[in-house]
């Protein structure tokens, strides 16, 4: 089914959200589609008997130069002649999809939270922090959780890579309940995917520097001691000059989870992460 899914919605991440409505596991799922993709996505929902509804509004999204994913994005209207992409609420109630629409078209954002079925403490948490200018809450996240090292079923920051097993910015990398969450969606995958499940585990128990604008840089297989980071890989959103700096020196000197220095030279404003544990 999973092979099925990615076929259709060519994404890892919106594929699995269809699977955990089908599964019963998600109440309902919001994903964005492509207006020229619309038509066909609708077809499928209906092939399954799912209840749907449409943002009456498109996004047109604000992509970083090589980014496969971006929070960011400006609303315009359904009938714009730009191209942009429609929400899409899906559920086998379609009530609930039709409300889904609803509160976000009402800036509802705790409320549409809980239709979606995330944790009550996380839809808080969204609606405490989120604005237009801060879409993205993931460096939110890490200042309101303890210390840098988390488990890996919270690593939201691997979305940018197509791989998650959360669709919304967890209060805390420590949240129980998002924990939860993440072990019950990567036990789903493994059911209709082990070799899917192998790959998003291999991604997410990894380093992740994370910065707002300047990219999101996965660092594999690393190793930490006495707060200096030393990898064998990076896999970045952007290749700039802070790739070219990691991709040569191949390590990092950890000031605090939101300041490193690389070069002797100090960067502020980021987000270092360590995602290793398999259970809190």
């Amino acid at each position: 089914m999973l092979q099925n899914l990615k076929t259709i919605f060519k994404s890892n991440i919106k594929s699995l959200e269809i699977l955990y409505v089908l599964e019963n596991t998600k109440p309902c799922a919001r994903i964005l589609v492509y207006e020229d993709k619309l038509s066909n996505i609708l077809d499928f929902l209906k092939s399954n008997d799912l209840g749907f509804s449409v943002s009456n509004f498109k996004l047109k999204k604000i992509f970083n130069e090589n980014s496969f994913y971006s929070d960011k994005s400006v609303k315009i209207e359904k009938d714009s002649l730009e191209k942009g992409y429609f929400f899409v609420y899906i559920s086998r109630i379609k009530e609930l999809a039709e409300k889904a629409k609803a509160y976000e078209e009402n800036n509802m954002h705790f409320e549409l939270g809980m239709v979606l079925g995330y944790p009550k403490c996380c839809c808080e948490f969204f609606k405490k922090n989120f604005n237009e200018n801060n879409a993205d809450l993931t460096l939110e996240t890490l200042r309101n959780s303890e210390g840098f090292e988390f488990p890996f079923y919270t690593n939201i920051a691997a979305r940018h890579f197509d791989i998650s097993l959360l669709s919304h910015f967890p209060c805390s990398f420590n949240c129980k309940f998002s924990i939860d969450m993440g072990i019950e969606n990567l036990n789903l995958i493994k059911k209709h995917s082990g070799q899917l499940a192998e790959t998003f585990e291999n991604t997410m128990k990894n380093a992740f520097l994370y910065t707002k604008g300047n990219g999101v840089f996965l660092l594999k297989k690393f190793n930490e001691e006495n707060n200096e980071i030393k990898f064998e890989k990076i896999i970045g959103t952007t290749k700039n000059e802070l790739y070219n700096e990691l991709n040569n020196i191949k390590k990092i000197k950890m000031i605090n989870k939101n300041e490193i220095e690389i070069n002797d030279k100090k960067i502020s404003n980021i987000g270092m992460m360590l995602f290793t544990w398999n259970k809190p």
